[in-house]
C-alpha cells in the first residue's frame, strides 16, 4: 500500500516508521493506524531490517486524538473517528509495532498525550527530547484510559506511579518521565544523534540473537524463574550454533568490529 500519514525506509539495518501530520501534530487517525500496521508488515519481512525507529514529524510525536474528530465520536461521522475514543480493532492498528519482529525505538521528539503516549509505550525503548511533556489526560477528557495504558504503563513504572499519572492524569516533563523509569534517554539538540547511536548498537548486534532476546523479554512478567532459565538455555544453545556465534568470537579474538549475517 503507499503512504499518506506516514514514511517509511529501510537503510543500514534501520528502519523508520515517521508519523507525517505536523500541521495536526500527529494527531492519530484509523487510517493512520492502517499504515502503521502495514509498515510493520514489511519491517518483518526484510531481513535486512535490525532495529525500527519510530518518530513524528515536527513538533510533536503525538497529541493522540484530534479533538475535533472525537467529538463525533457518538455520531461516527467519519471512518477516522471510529475507536478515537475507545475500540480495540484501533489500539491495535498502533500497538502493532509491539509485534515487530526487531526491536523499536520510540523518539519522542515533542509531546505525546493520550493515545499518542500509549502509542510510545508500545515501543521497546524510548528516547525523549529535553522540554517534551507527556501525560495519559484521559480522565481530564472524562474518558477511561485506552491502548493497553493500564497493562503497560504498570509494568514500566509499577502500580503506584502508574495510578498516580492515569488518575490525575496529570503531564510529566521528559526528564520526570527518565527518573520514573518511562524513557531511557533524554536528549536536547544532540536529539537526532542519540538516537541514532542507541539504533546503531543494536544494529550492530548479532540480529538472530537480537530477535531471539526481543521475544524472551517480551515474555518476561507471564514466566516463572523456572521456565526463564529453560527458555534462556534453550535460545543461548540455538544462537551458539550460527554463525553469527562463530563470527562474534572470531571478531573479539581478532579485535575487529564483527560482520553479523544474520544466520
Amino acid at each position: 500500500m503507499g503512504f499518506d500519514k506516514i514514511s517509511f525506509t529501510v537503510d543500514g539495518g534501520i528502519a523508520r516508521i515517521t508519523l507525517e501530520r505536523p500541521d495536526e501534530l500527529n494527531a492519530m487517525s484509523a487510517s493512520m493506524g492502517e499504515e502503521i500496521r502495514a509498515a510493520v508488515a514489511l519491517v518483518n519481512a526484510d531481513e535486512s531490517a535490525r532495529v525500527c525507529i519510530v518518530s513524528g514529524r515536527g513538533r510533536a510525536f503525538s497529541s493522540g486524538a484530534n479533538l475535533k474528530t472525537l467529538g463525533k465520536e457518538a455520531g461516527l461521522a467519519d471512518q477516522d473517528a471510529v475507536g478515537l475514543g475507545g475500540g480495540a480493532a484501533f489500539y491495535r492498528l498502533f500497538l502493532s509495532i509491539r509485534d515487530l519482529r526487531v526491536p523499536s525505538i520510540a523518539a519522542m521528539n515533542g509531546h505525546a498525550i493520550g493515545a499518542g503516549f500509549c502509542f510510545a509505550l508500545g515501543a521497546d525503548l524510548r528516547v525523549a527530547k529535553s522540554g517534551s511533556k507527556f501525560g495519559m489526560t484521559f480522565v481530564k477528557l472524562g474518558i477511561h484510559p485506552g491502548m493497553a495504558a493500564t497493562w503497560n504503563l504498570p509494568r514500566l513504572i509499577g502500580p503506584s506511579r502508574a495510578a498516580d499519572l492515569l488518575y490525575t492524569g496529570r503531564t510529566i516533563s521528559a526528564e520526570e518521565a527518565f527518573q520514573m523509569g518511562i524513557v531511557n534517554r533524554v536528549a536536547g539538540e544532540d536529539f537526532d544523534q542519540v538516537v541514532d547511536e542507541l539504533a546503531g548498537q543494536i544494529a550492530a548486534s548479532g540480529p538472530l540473537a537480537v530477535r531471539s532476546l526481543k521475544d524472551t523479554l517480551r515474555g518476561s512478567f507471564e514466566r516463572s524463574i523456572g521456565e526463564a532459565i529453560e527458555m534462556e538455555a534453550e535460545r543461548q544453545e540455538a544462537t551458539f550454533k550460527s554463525s553469527d556465534a562463530a563470527e562474534g568470537m572470531s571478531a573479539i579474538l581478532a579485535k575487529r568490529k564483527p560482520e553479523f549475517t544474520g544466520r
